[in-house]
């Protein structure tokens, strides 16, 4: 699936710099998220705490998608991004993404959960929440973000953070992590922007770019989607699933997961760990 996605995205990309993509040609695209931030900015060293880097390999740390902490030892992140979660590694206080050092927390996934009715493609359903086998230590550098009541509905600002590359034909992730505001785009608001046939639920949540030709829809996979607070930890409002590609051609909302249809989910898996382990 990512294979196939990464050879449309150059293809499309291509065509478009020639002067030949079609919006037909655009709207037959929908993609999981390739793991970058289109025309973010760098972030401010640890200003998204809660933010993980997620690996298939605990022994070998190479970074495939995002990851949110919500507690101890807690992480929100998309079903799309786990083939199988015992093992994984998790990552977090990175800012650099090759500076794994004395500010960062590394720990191993000993228990996690793909939503049961997720299947497997781009639409609903996108969440999976991971255990780690050992308690991070929260400071300055890594700390949790908080989650939103049930069906809470956002509007307004929003921010994006990932690990991503600087445009969007360049396909080297940049090396510091990338933030970029957005605003939500309301459910009505955006199924009627989106194609007829889109896979578009009401547990979803959209954003669009304040500025032309930057996109959300390339953040990194399962990453985190917040809303931003001065004096309070920031909220989860959204895990990072899919998007229509070219992203910045395409000019369309960015599609989420959205958090507050799934919190009676989460507590059910976590209760149901405590009870079982």
């Amino acid at each position: 699936m990512k294979l196939i996605a990464v050879t449309l995205l150059v293809a499309l990309v291509a065509a478009a710099q020639a002067g030949r993509i079609t919006d037909q040609l655009v709207k037959l695209v929908p993609s999981f998220a390739t793991g970058f931030v289109i025309n973010g900015t760098e972030a401010e060293p640890h200003s998204a705490p809660y933010i993980v880097s997620l690996a298939t390999n605990y022994e070998k740390h190479s970074h495939i998608c995002g990851g949110t902490i919500i507690a101890h030892d807690w992480i929100l992140t998309a079903a799309h991004c786990i083939s199988k979660a015992e093992g994984m590694s998790v990552i977090a206080g990175l800012h650099t993404r090759a500076e794994v050092d004395e500010l960062t927390q590394h720990r191993q996934v000993d228990f996690g959960r793909v939503h049961e009715k997720y299947t497997g493609g781009v639409g609903p359903y996108d969440i999976a929440i991971l255990h780690v086998s050992e308690p991070f230590v929260f400071n300055d550098n890594v700390s949790p973000a908080t989650l939103p009541s049930r069906d809470q509905v956002h509007e307004g600002e929003s921010h994006l953070y990932g690990w991503g590359q600087p445009k969007s034909y360049v396909f080297t992730a940049a090396k510091t992590l990338q933030t970029m505001t957005t605003d939500i785009v309301n459910y009505v608001d955006c199924k009627a922007a989106l194609p007829e046939d889109a896979p578009l639920a009401d547990t979803n949540i959209c954003s669009s770019s304040h500025q032309q030709s930057k996109s959300a829809c390339n953040g990194d996979s399962g990453g985190p989607l917040v809303v931003e607070f001065e004096d309070a930890a920031s909220e989860l409002i959204g895990i990072v699933s899919w998007g229509y590609i070219p992203c910045g051609l395409a000019q369309l909302p960015s599609v989420y997961t959205r958090v507050a249809s799934y919190v009676d989910w989460v507590a059910d898996i976590q209760s149901a760990y405590y009870r079982l382990y």
